[in-house]
């Protein structure tokens, strides 16, 4: 076991809070970037029964808990952020770790349609399926077609759509690595495609902030309603609390603004629920992924 951790680096009592967009957060047992699925499976098969195992993305929509985790985190290396075109067949394959912008980019170059909404999001793929992330009106799962898992137990598996349940910001993929996916082609005129990306950054500057510690949007979107109104309605736009800090662009977003901790990101957050729940009785859930353990005082 030992000759494995040497051969692929792994590394220990890692700054896993450095990986975060917000910047916040704790320390990790052992953390490794893997390009290797042999990796990947044997961690899962073997080193999971004694250690918890997680896999992040690009960190956006992830605050990691003061208190670190005790555990292994793995974040799939560049081997996984291949993106291919079969013309023949229509179907592009894109690597689990391939960048949403990259996505767009290749997208825009070749002339796909339906990944334009990608240039608006800051994630990976893996991460925008497991969340069926999307916006403008389009969602990660209109053209998918089948994707490659690792699953808890280290066994590789071919999902089709079928096979997974997909909802608002939410699919039944759970603990799956997504190494790689399949998506049917669209075409459609480049002028077209590139006008819809520029206008989608343009609204995105416009609304969300930028150039600060920030992460993807806090809350879900409640059945007939935003989480930005009622945000707005409880006056919390601005509002800090500790080194956090809601946006004042974009009342569902989370600064780090002052050297906050986890825990004020967090707690801010559950005052929000609580103030929203207390007065319009709608509860707000986290799309914000919170691992770990809080510091202890």
């Amino acid at each position: 076991m030992l000759k494995f951790f040497n051969k692929y680096n792994f590394s220990f009592n890692y700054d896993l809070g450095s990986k975060t967009w917000f910047g916040t957060g704790g320390k990790c047992l052992c953390y490794i970037t893997s390009d290797s699925e042999s990796v990947i499976r044997i961690t899962l098969k073997y080193l999971k029964k004694i250690f918890p195992v997680f896999i992040i993305g690009a960190g956006s929509n992830l605050i990691v808990r003061d208190g670190g985790i005790n555990g292994i985190v793995i974040k799939l290396g560049k081997a996984f952020s291949k993106i291919t075109l079969y013309k023949k067949k229509s179907i592009l394959e894109i690597g689990g770790s391939a960048k949403d912008y990259q996505i767009s980019k290749f997208c825009l170059e070749n002339n796909i349609t339906g990944f334009e909404f990608l240039s608006g999001i800051p994630g990976t793929l893996g991460g925008n399926l497991k969340m069926n992330a999307g916006c403008y009106g389009q969602e990660i799962c209109d053209n998918f077609l089948e994707c490659v898992v690792i699953n808890s137990k280290g066994k590789k598996v071919l999902k089709k759509k079928d096979d997974i349940s997909f909802g608002y910001r939410s699919s039944t993929l759970g603990d799956d690595i997504v190494i790689s996916a399949k998506f049917r082609v669209i075409y459609d005129k480049k002028k077209k495609i590139n006008d819809k990306i520029k206008t989608i950054i343009k609204d995105r500057k416009k609304s969300q902030p930028f150039g600060v510690r920030t992460g993807g949007s806090t809350f879900s979107n409640p059945k007939n309603n935003s989480a930005w109104k009622l945000i707005d309605a409880i006056k919390y736009r601005g509002k800090t609390s500790g080194g956090a800090k809601v946006s004042e662009y974009h009342s569902n977003f989370l600064l780090n603004s002052n050297s906050a901790t986890s825990l004020d990101l967090e707690l801010l957050g559950e005052d929000i629920r609580t103030k929203v729940w207390d007065k319009y009785k709608i509860k707000l859930e986290w799309e914000i992924v919170r691992i770990g353990k809080h510091k202890k005082i």
